[in-house]
């Protein structure tokens, strides 16, 4: 008999307000994808926002998923019911439209978290980041910690997503050196998911043991359990090396390397509400999208727990199907696909060789620690 898994309560809610969006970035899902999207109706956000108000422990909503959630025409107001119904509210943005009317409107709404997008502040950057000059964005984040200095407000904070590549890895140090101007507090950084084949080169999981799966201590397997470190060659040569083995590293008892796999999403109690009002979740299954995981292609097919058109949110949180998937996921049930030399069964999402229902969840870039979301 399996141990029972405590369930975990729902904490956040993704919102996909539109799939448009003003850039075309070579590196975006948008890419990969055979789909009409579309844009959120004010009937959806409704029953979204009924549903928090049904699910005492999900206070935070996060206007994202694949598009530019400024574009939505309801954006300011759909933030306002939020920040009205006492949901904390941050959203992800390319920040093209966050000029000085904006930027006022943030601080005036109190919105919670600015995410911007930014992938490089170097000139002639490649094609596959964000199009437009740093400079014009920079300029942009400047004044609005301006604005907040000048009325004396925390909010919004902002946060800075970097999408690490092999071209653009050796930017952070002075990304991170820019906070105290642009008047960011944190960088989330990422790796790349290539979804054409052209960008498989640029990624920075290639070798094996970047995803290997946390085992048992044993003397084949022992936990290597390091103080703080000095960073120089001596130290950063010998955890290279135990990196290299596959080992399980951890610092003052914090894991660091080969603690997964475990879904980010369930285990921190999120889900995703598409724009069309369709739950899933996580936002890696919100839509039909093609990957490459070190050159080989992976066809990634949505999954739903169900449609707001149809349940409550809280309904569709409490129903039996997602309950079970929630413990498959915290138990993470599937074959180690991360770790596998390859079978054609690593072609989709649909089965593994462990067999049980899809999604099948084994090669997730998420679950492995590869990618993070906000």
């Amino acid at each position: 008999m399996p141990k029972p898994v405590p369930d975990i309560p729902p904490r956040k809610l993704y919102l996909e307000l539109t799939t448009a969006c003003n850039m075309d970035c070579g590196m975006c899902i948008r890419r990969s994808w055979k789909t009409d999207g579309g844009t959120m109706s004010r009937r959806v956000f409704e029953a979204a926002l009924a549903g928090a108000a049904d699910l005492p422990t999900l206070r935070e909503v996060n206007f994202s998923g694949y598009g530019e959630p400024m574009l939505h025409p309801r954006f300011w107001d759909f933030l306002r019911r939020a920040k009205k119904a006492g949901l904390r509210a941050e959203f992800v943005t390319n920040a093209a439209l966050l000029d000085d009317q904006a930027a006022a409107r943030l601080v005036d709404l109190q919105a919670d978290r600015v995410i911007v997008s930014l992938d490089s502040i170097a000139s002639g950057q490649p094609d596959m980041l964000h199009p437009g000059p740093f400079a014009e964005m920079a300029a942009r984040l400047r004044r609005l910690k301006e604005l907040k200095e000048r009325i004396q407000s925390a909010r919004p904070e902002v946060c800075i997503e970097f999408v690490a590549t092999r071209s653009n890895i050796h930017e952070l140090p002075a990304l991170k050196n820019l906070s105290v101007a642009l008047g960011f507090s944190s960088i989330l950084v990422t790796n790349l998911a290539p979804h054409t084949p052209d960008l498989a080169g640029e990624i920075l999981y290639n070798h094996w043991s970047t995803t290997v799966r946390a085992m048992a201590a044993s003397p084949y397997t022992p936990v290597v359990d390091l103080p703080q470190l000095d960073v120089n060659p001596q130290t950063t040569r010998a955890i290279e090396r135990l990196r290299g083995m596959g080992t399980h590293i951890r610092v003052n008892g914090g894991e660091v390397w080969a603690a997964g796999p475990k879904c980010p999403f369930v285990t921190q109690g999120r889900l995703a509400v598409r724009f069309d009002g369709r739950v899933s979740p996580c936002l890696p299954l919100l839509h039909n999208h093609t990957v490459y995981f070190r050159s080989r292609r992976k066809a990634v097919e949505c999954f739903s727990v169900g449609d707001l058109h149809e349940q409550s949110l809280a309904a569709i949180w409490k129903s039996r199907p997602y309950r079970d998937l929630r413990r498959r996921l915290i138990r993470f049930e599937f074959s180690p696909c991360a770790d596998c030399s390859g079978c054609d069964l690593r072609e989709g999402n649909q089965e593994d060789c462990s067999g049980g229902p899809p999604p099948r969840c084994g090669e997730c870039l998420w679950a492995a620690g590869l990618l993070q979301c906000p």
